[in-house]
């Protein structure tokens, strides 16, 4: 069995791993660029969202690399996200690909072990199969959260611009090669080191949380390396979902309690669950605010209900809360130049924002 999935940011560390453990050779498509964008949308109905037009493009390369099987997650509980392996299984078939397409949702999860079962005679070698696989994913994810944390918190202040990029880029290409948990410790370890010695300006930084749709947060190609630009401005990013985060909140539920502060806290505000993480987005905005933060950036797919919906809601927590929160739609016409003009205005106005508030008012 050769399996491919489709991107989403450095999501693939930790899942090629599990692959492995499991005794199934994993496919990992090339990371997103125009020509899977093109892909995508010369085959996905027009008036799709961006997410489902680069992830179709990706499993068509993934396809054509030899992958036999596609892995999806999808179900009732989502957006039309959840119908994504639907929709993707009937345009690869008109294509012509012929692959066994396996839909992990949440309710079926027992469905997983039959599949192993058919690669792993042996139900006692399953079973410790998927433990470790489970164990060194999870360990991987966990470290690569960890080293992505700590560098949004570095890059601010960093002196010598993208340096925190390299070191972060070269040591997550060592634990995408890392097997063993020992190894997999000792790394975090080191990179850690080397992260806190780059050398940094005393500066102040200015906080901005980045909400929104799952793959538009976490997918770099999509924002246009958002996370990473912002930093290099002087800006600290915390974006409400990341690779680790994603698997976390949406396979296995880990958080779950986190989940259900987040969305008290919107129920005054927006009390459905359409799908698409919107909830989440208005939850994590007011916990935000809470928290002091100086800027919000909220990230969607042009076309997509429930973020559209939820606009108005964000507009109305921005005037009542007088923090500044910029909202951006994102499809395959969006144009990084016209995408940063905006970006790089709403910088300027957080700065200016807290240099005059912290004025002293003047006196008549």
């Amino acid at each position: 069995m050769k399996v491919t999935f489709p991107y989403m940011g450095n999501i693939y560390i930790p899942l090629r791993q599990i692959f492995l453990d499991l005794g199934i050779e994993p496919i990992i498509p090339p990371p997103y660029n125009r020509a899977t964008l093109n892909l995508g949308t010369k085959y996905a109905p027009e008036l799709m969202c961006i997410p489902f037009k680069l992830t179709l493009g990706n499993l068509i390369q993934g396809l054509r690399m030899g992958a036999d099987t596609i892995v999806h997650t999808g179900g009732w509980w989502s957006c039309r996200f959840g119908y994504y392996p639907i929709l993707s299984n009937l345009i690869l078939k008109d294509l012509g690909f012929n692959f066994r397409h396996i839909i992990l949702r949440r309710e079926k999860i027992g469905e997983l072990f039959k599949i192993l079962k058919e690669v792993h005679r042996n139900s006692t070698e399953v079973t410790k199969r998927f433990l470790r696989a489970v164990a060194r994913g999870y360990y991987k994810a966990k470290v690569l959260e960890k080293l992505e944390r700590l560098a949004f918190r570095i890059r601010p202040k960093e002196r010598e611009k993208g340096e925190t990029s390299r070191i972060l880029k070269s040591y997550l290409n060592r634990l995408d090669q890392t097997i063993e948990i020992k190894e997999i410790a000792a790394l975090k370890r080191e990179a850690e080191k080397k992260l806190f010695s780059i050398p940094k300006k005393g500066k102040r930084v200015f906080r901005v949380k980045i909400v929104g749709e799952s793959f538009c947060v976490i997918e770099p190609f999509v924002n246009f390396h958002l996370l990473e630009r912002l930093g290099e401005m002087g800006l600290e990013v915390d974006p409400f979902l990341t690779a680790y985060r994603w698997l976390g909140f949406h396979s296995i539920r880990l958080g779950k309690g986190e989940a259900k502060m987040v969305w008290k806290m919107a129920e005054d505000w927006w009390c459905y669950n359409v799908g698409g993480e919107d909830k989440n987005t208005v939850g994590y905005t007011l916990k935000a605010i809470k928290e002091g933060y100086d800027g919000i950036i909220h990230l969607h797919p042009l076309s997509c209900m429930p973020h559209t919906t939820i606009t108005p809601v964000l507009d109305r927590i921005s005037q009542d809360y007088k923090v500044p929160i910029l909202q951006i739609s994102l499809d395959e016409f969006t144009q990084e130049g016209a995408f940063y003009n905006r970006i790089e205005a709403f910088v300027e106005l957080i700065k200016r924002k807290k240099t005059f508030s912290a004025q002293p008012s003047l006196k008549v």
